[in-house]
């Protein structure tokens, strides 16, 4: 008996902790962006705006519809004195305008907020030219001088990940979490996560960007996490209900009255 309540009691506490985790994972992110899985590397990544081949094949790689645009991310690191967070961003942009924009926002602690606060920073790089990072003050954003952005664009033709065929720009970047902040940045994932751009020669197209929200709300970005740190979004809470039903059936196979067995003697 005492062994089915607590087979029952661990099954429905499971439960209710994965429930708590969902829906604090909702309130953090964008629904239907939290999907992305940390993934470790196996090739290192040199950042000169081009996919060599074997770079990238390593990577989550993540869609920007409807416009072709992707982007591929992956964690390098010695488990010891540095932790890199990679991206390559591609997007169908050809010109070299001085108002053009890559964009990407990381929310260090993933607890998302109405504002930027100082675990949230905003990387941006303007014309193909100049790197601008910021950090969040409570209320907005303040520029921050750091060494911890690595970056480089070209325009390239083709490469064996490319999905097009005419020229366009490639984006690659990398992001040392503990010169960032150091107070986030030895930290596993969840972080919340925007990458974004715009192209200065099309106006009517607007930002394009993952997920389509605002660069300035936390709480509107998406969600990078790993099996082990968090659990994703499409454990629903009918599926935790599901497993709540399975609980609460186990507890009754266990609690139900067995039948008396007697050894029959011939």
């Amino acid at each position: 008996m005492k062994r089915a309540l607590l087979v029952a009691f661990f099954v429905l506490m499971l439960c209710s902790l994965l429930l708590l985790i969902n829906a604090g994972t909702i309130k953090a992110t964008e629904p239907g962006y939290d999907y992305i899985i940390e993934a470790y590397t196996v090739s290192d990544v040199t950042v000169d705006g081009n996919w060599a081949a074997g770079e990238w094949e390593d990577a989550w790689i993540e869609y920007l519809d409807p416009y072709d645009a992707r982007f591929a991310y992956k964690m390098e690191t010695d488990q010891a004195t540095y932790y890199l967070m990679s991206w390559l961003v591609e997007f169908p942009d050809n010109t070299t305008d001085a108002g053009d924009i890559w964009q990407i926002c990381i929310d260090g602690s993933a607890d998302g907020g109405a504002a930027p606060d100082d675990n949230d920073h905003k990387i941006e790089i303007e014309g193909h030219t100049t790197l601008k990072v910021y950090q969040g003050t409570g209320t907005g954003w303040a520029e921050q001088t750091t060494t911890a952005v690595t970056w480089a664009d070209s325009l390239t033709t083709t490469s064996s990940w490319s999905p097009y065929d005419a020229t366009h720009y490639v984006l690659e970047v990398q992001v040392d979490k503990g010169v960032l902040n150091p107070s986030w940045g030895g930290n596993p994932p969840p972080h919340g996560l925007r990458v974004a751009m715009y192209d200065a020669s099309n106006v009517s197209q607007g930002w394009i960007a993952w997920p389509p929200t605002d660069p300035d709300v936390p709480e509107s970005w998406g969600l990078i996490y790993t099996y082990q740190e968090t659990v994703p979004e499409s454990l629903s809470f009918g599926v935790v209900v599901l497993l709540s039903s399975v609980a609460v059936a186990v507890s009754f196979y266990f609690l139900r009255k067995r039948p008396n067995r007697t050894l029959q003697l011939s």
